[in-house]
């Protein structure tokens, strides 16, 4: 009984939400009745959702390249549920620890980085044009160069993501430590704190709600980055399978990729949430906000 009053009482609070992805659903599988199809698989231009589960699911099975536990449809093996289910773990997990590395990578660079620049007031304001600039480099053209720079391997979309993420958390932290009240730091040096403990007791710990915004914007862009680098130069992983899917026209396998990541990046928004909350358990609500 509680838990039906429990149900009841989440569908009245979130019933706008709802109507609105129940027409958003509506909406696609009209356009998905009324589009063409493509020249090459013959799959609608908006597939439906039926598409979508059905043979585009299991044609996932085509990049499952083991040779155990499923067939190999390269070699003329039959495609199955199994199959795609192992090829889209193993696609998956693959992009997702290439995620993990460059995020990991770069928030100790970025986080290292610009603790270290506002150590000085005089270099951070040296530094805060050339972190402007740096900003507004459009990633997609660094793909290339990284391809050059480091290769068309793990390394190289590791390195991409660390650099799209380190260069937003460098400039977070940065601008987080510069907007830490004065009297934060006065209150500090009234009781005897040296100013390197002033740094490691005051200002970080200060930052952190405001690095916390950062971070839920650097995991956005890291899935981003990471589905990019793979879908432009490695074999392997969910934006490789983009690719293929691409070049032969079928939608209904990249819809489906699309919703993967959706599902994952969502999942790990609520993980950081998460985290988030019990990392700030010590300070006030108020701070929080």
């Amino acid at each position: 009984m509680t838990g039906m009053t429990g149900m009841g009482a989440f569908l009245r609070s979130h019933r706008i939400g709802i109507a609105t992805v129940v027409l958003l659903v509506a909406g696609w599988e009209i356009a998905a009745w009324l589009s063409p199809k493509t020249v090459l698989a013959q799959t609608p231009l908006v597939p439906s959702f039926g598409n979508i589960l059905g043979e585009s699911l299991l044609g996932m099975s085509d990049y499952w390249k083991f040779p155990f536990w499923a067939p190999i449809t390269s070699l003329g093996g039959e495609q199955t549920y199994l199959g795609a289910f192992l090829a889209l773990g193993w696609h998956t997990s693959l992009t997702v620890l290439r995620l993990l590395a460059g995020v990991f990578l770069g928030t100790v660079l970025g986080v290292g980085l610009g603790l270290v620049l506002s150590w000085s007031p005089f270099v951070r304001r040296a530094a805060y044009m050339p972190l402007g600039v740096m900003r507004m480099v459009p990633l997609l053209a660094m793909i290339p160069l990284f391809q050059f720079w480091v290769g068309t391997n793990t390394a190289g979309v590791i390195s991409f993501v660390a650099m799209a993420t380190g260069a937003v958390l460098l400039v977070g932290t940065v601008n987080s430590v510069s907007n830490v009240p004065a009297r934060y730091v006065e209150y500090a040096r009234t009781l005897g704190a040296s100013r390197l403990q002033i740094f490691a007791r005051v200002i970080v710990p200060a930052i952190l709600p405001e690095m916390m915004s950062s971070a839920l914007l650097v995991l956005g862009l890291a899935w981003s980055a990471v589905i990019a680098g793979e879908y432009i130069g490695i074999d392997s992983g969910l934006g490789r399978i983009l690719t293929f899917a691409q070049f032969m026209s079928n939608t209904g396998r990249m819809a489906l990729v699309t919703l993967i990541v959706l599902a994952l990046a969502a999942a790990s928004n609520v993980f950081v949430r998460h985290l988030i909350r019990r990392a700030l358990e010590w300070m006030p609500e108020s701070d929080r906000r």
